[in-house]
């Protein structure tokens, strides 16, 4: 209007050429101002008109839809400060006035945080100005809360990669190709001394004067992985090596991350468990073969199956120093076996320390376990060891492992597991080397469940699980333990023991297993009477169970000739086993067969 106005003062023309005139430049506006609006409307980011008051003037689309108000809703009726969260509302002010004072210290472009119309908060990056001439300004607004939320999560996993890298034990470096370091994190500084980035790695981490012969730099900047073991000629230790390329935003290999673990101490381990792998496996190679259809095992007696399954399970306890337990009936022998894996391990020359859980008082079991010093209680006029000192290097052997309080497992599991433990009245720390073998006739997992047994502790000794058969599952293994307790007996006091006896003695369910057998024939010898033998019966032999030659008969109609045969045959076979009391070795050697031919027959014949 104001260029109106002035054209109008210097226009002479007629009063019809002054009409086209002022049409042709309110034309000329209209499309400038339509121009304007669509620029507006158009820029690809919301944006504002503030008045001095902060009242909105226009807003855009754009900005309409990041707020989630309609135009109307916004224009000439919110005010900008409405929008902005509080705790950035008190800085969006002090810029706006600030900008139209003209403060120089005012920026132009800066980030806020708005509500939507649903409360939702949006972090915007947001650029203002002011309309030449007016207090208006003009603000376009970018949303940047995809962005800022990606740059928390990366600036919180840097802060995690870094107190990983920091704590970290080992050595961690990255390389370029020239074998230049180029991160080193601060367990390979403290260890150099002095930070090193920029020198080469072989100097710096292996004290060489050339690259190392092992090297695969190469390699892995071609994209492969290196995993070796190297033993550094600085140290002389062993360590654990992993180089890993790592790449450019191009994806393209731009250096070389290193991780170094020191395993020194397992480098040694595995070389001695080499050398004993060696002896217990030309040891075991003897056994077996010495083993092989033997009757016994040391002290233990029996040939049965079952029997040498426990055979072989002890080697392979006494070649381990990992804990066992030995689970069975009372009488069973769970000393024998204990005692044995004992003789045949590495610690046979230390002590086997017994020890009987369930027969020591709850007062005093803490000391007898852990030992005390002079003065700890009344009585105590001097130190004494306890059963773990006793043990040191050894085994120590928990009889009746079940009968053991909470509070002494508590202990146990820490001595164990390397805590150690200090006797009572005293504070020294003391750490045993010793292995345990424990034993138990109850059932350990329903103990667990009933909460008198701590999980962790059962766990920790259940490593190598031994189970003894009862007696009456292996009882033809009752002849050998019969010979053996008997010779220890002059034979002339020996009462003779006929086959009424023997097979009483077969026949017996043996509840208390071994040890009843041993008691048994201890009184068997002494006063020459068996309290079981007066109620045993022999079985009266049937009729049918007989060999009689009309079962080789047959008439028309009667069995062909491979159904004789094999009435004949089982006959012959029951008859046989009956007589050797259903020992299959002896009845195959009597019927001149091969075990494993017996076994297929009795099987064929259903010979139980």
């Amino acid at each position: 209007m104001l260029i109106m106005n002035k054209d109008l003062k210097h226009n002479t023309a007629p009063e019809h050429d002054l009409e086209a005139f002022v049409k042709a430049r309110t034309e000329v506006l209209r499309q400038e101002k339509e121009m304007y609006r669509s620029v507006f409307e158009n820029t690809g980011t919301g944006t504002i008109i503030i008045d001095n008051d902060m009242l909105i003037l226009f807003a855009n689309a754009q900005f309409a839809a990041l707020t989630g108000y309609e135009k109307s809703e916004i224009e000439n009726a919110m005010r900008w400060s409405e929008f902005v969260i509080p705790e950035d509302n008190k800085k969006m002010q002090y810029y706006h006035y600030g900008r139209r004072k003209g403060s120089p210290d005012i920026p132009t472009e800066y980030e806020c945080r708005i509500f939507n119309k649903d409360g939702d908060i949006k972090n915007i990056y947001m650029k203002v100005g002011m309309i030449p001439g007016t207090t208006r300004s003009i603000a376009s607004f970018m949303d940047i809360t995809q962005r800022k939320v990606a740059e928390k999560r990366l600036s919180e996993s840097e802060s995690q990669l870094k107190s990983i890298v920091s704590a970290f034990e080992g050595f961690i470096f990255t390389l370029s190709w020239d074998y230049k370091i180029t991160f080193m994190n601060t367990t390979l500084t403290a260890r150099v001394g002095y930070d090193a980035i920029g020198e080469k790695c072989y100097r710096v981490v292996h004290g060489l004067k050339f690259p190392c012969p092992w090297c695969q730099l190469k390699d892995v900047f071609m994209g492969e992985v290196s995993k070796r073991e190297d033993k550094s000629p600085r140290d002389g230790r062993w360590y654990s090596v992993i180089q890993s390329p790592s790449y450019s935003r191009f994806d393209k290999v731009s250096g070389v991350q290193t991780i170094m673990m020191d395993i020194t101490e397992r480098k040694q381990q595995e070389e001695k468990i080499a050398e004993h792998a060696n002896y217990y496996r030309s040891e075991n190679k003897i056994l077996r073969s010495v083993m092989k259809d033997r009757y016994r095992f040391g002290e233990i007696i029996g040939k049965s199956a079952p029997m040498q399954s426990v055979y072989d399970l002890i080697l392979r306890a006494a070649a381990s120093d990992a804990h066992v337990i030995i689970t069975g009936e009372s009488g069973t022998g769970k000393e024998l076996v204990a005692s044995a894996i004992h003789k045949l391990s590495s610690r046979s020359k230390h002590k086997f320390v017994p020890v009987n859980c369930g027969a020591i008082s709850e007062n005093i079991i803490e000391s007898e376990f852990f030992g005390y010093r002079k003065g700890a209680f009344t009585g105590a006029d001097k130190d004494k060891n306890g059963f773990l000192d006793t043990a040191d290097k050894g085994t120590l052997f928990l009889d009746e492992i079940g009968d053991i309080g909470l509070n002494i497992q508590v202990k146990l599991l820490r001595s164990i597991e390397g805590g150690g433990f200090t006797p009572v009245g005293g504070n020294e720390l003391k750490k045993p080397d010793l292995r345990i073998v424990a034993a138990t006739n109850k059932n350990l997992k329903n103990l667990v469940k009933e909460g008198l047994m701590r999980e962790d502790f059962f766990y920790r000794i259940n490593i190598i699980p031994i189970k003894l058969p009862p007696l009456r599952e292996r009882k033809e293994d009752l002849p050998l333990l019969i010979r053996h307790f008997l010779s220890k007996y002059d034979k002339n006091l020996i009462p003779p023991m006929d086959k009424h006896v023997m097979d009483a003695f077969i026949n017996h369910n043996w509840p208390g297993n071994v040890r009843e057998l041993q008691n048994t024939l201890d009184r068997y010898v002494t006063l020459n009477e068996c309290e079981f033998l007066d109620t045993f019966a022999e079985p009266e032999p049937h009729g049918d169970e007989s060999l009689h030659p009309q079962d080789m008969e047959a008439g028309p109609g009667d069995k062909n000739l491979n159904e004789i045969l094999a009435t004949v045959e089982k006959r012959i076979i029951t008859k046989a086993l009956e007589d050797n009391r259903w020992l299959k070795s002896k009845t195959a050697a009597c019927l001149g067969i091969h075990r494993k031919t017996l076994f297929t027959k009795m099987k064929k014949h259903r010979l139980e």
